[in-house]
């Protein structure tokens, strides 16, 4: 199953970080709200005006932030704040399709007319050392051995963490060689689980010959070696896509599809 990340029902929630005196209501008493405490999708929050509370999904190690002040419960924060990230996402991509539309009408071009303009699937690329024409090259970055060689210096698009100052957090950031921009999604490489769950809700759109960052969507460090895929199409894409990819057929949305995969 592939899913768009979202808390699980049984997942851990911690509190990651608190401003103002936040209360919960675990039963039936307020509480003054403290950093790490763990609590539930039911209890209630109480945030005041210019209060704010982060809480953590520790399956995911997704942030989720509050965007408004008053009382809620915890899955309504968390409802809220993928909402959020999701109408950004499309407000974004919005913006940038207005944006090269509105350049090509006039004639402009801020990205050039000079390096790559077309390409088919790096499932032909050879970015593996040992490359299995049996297999379906997206299967084979997931399964990849951390001592199996990759080299992404021919990968048409990148991906790096932007990690924040105090080097607890980041954010993703892809860079797109292309003249065009790419609808994107990150997973896993080597997930814990047969399920394969895609990072954000709504697939960014990149701009071309650039690097974008994700800010809307924030993850806490993992505390091991950990490795993450990232998909792009000149089209939209869907986890059915993905499936179908991974058996060795066709996308049903048609597209050129890219990957590269990131191990740190």
């Amino acid at each position: 199953m592939m899913t768009a990340t979202s808390p699980s029902l049984d997942a851990a929630l911690k509190v990651y970080r608190v401003k103002g005196d936040i209360t919960l209501r675990s039963g039936n008493s307020w509480t003054l709200l403290q950093r790490r405490a763990e609590i539930k999708p039911t209890d209630m929050l109480r945030i005041p005006a210019g209060g704010s509370v982060e809480i953590l999904d520790t399956d995911t190690r997704r942030i989720y932030s509050s965007v408004s002040s008053g009382e809620m419960q915890v899955s309504s924060l968390i409802s809220t704040a993928i909402n959020d990230a999701s109408d950004i996402t499309r407000k974004a991509n919005t913006r940038i399709l207005t944006s090269l539309s509105e350049n090509k009408a006039s004639g402009k071009s801020r990205f050039g007319n000079t390096g790559l303009s077309m390409h088919d699937t790096d499932s032909e690329t050879g970015a593996l050392a040992t490359l299995d024409l049996a297999t379906p090259y997206l299967q084979q970055l997931i399964n990849l051995p951390a001592d199996a060689a990759y080299d992404d210096y021919s990968d048409i698009i990148l991906i790096r963490r932007d990690i924040d100052g105090e080097r607890e957090t980041f954010n993703f950031a892809v860079f797109n060689t292309l003249d065009i921009p790419l609808f994107i999604n990150v997973i896993d490489q080597n997930p814990d689980s047969d399920d394969i769950t895609f990072y954000f809700n709504e697939n960014p759109l990149v701009n071309p010959r650039g690097e974008t960052v994700i800010g809307h969507y924030r993850y806490l460090l993992p505390e091991r070696p950990a490795g993450y895929i990232v998909i792009a199409s000149d089209r939209q894409f869907t986890p059915d896509d993905i499936r179908s990819l991974l058996r060795g057929n066709t996308a049903p949305s048609g597209g050129d599809f890219f990957y590269s995969l990131l191990r740190i």
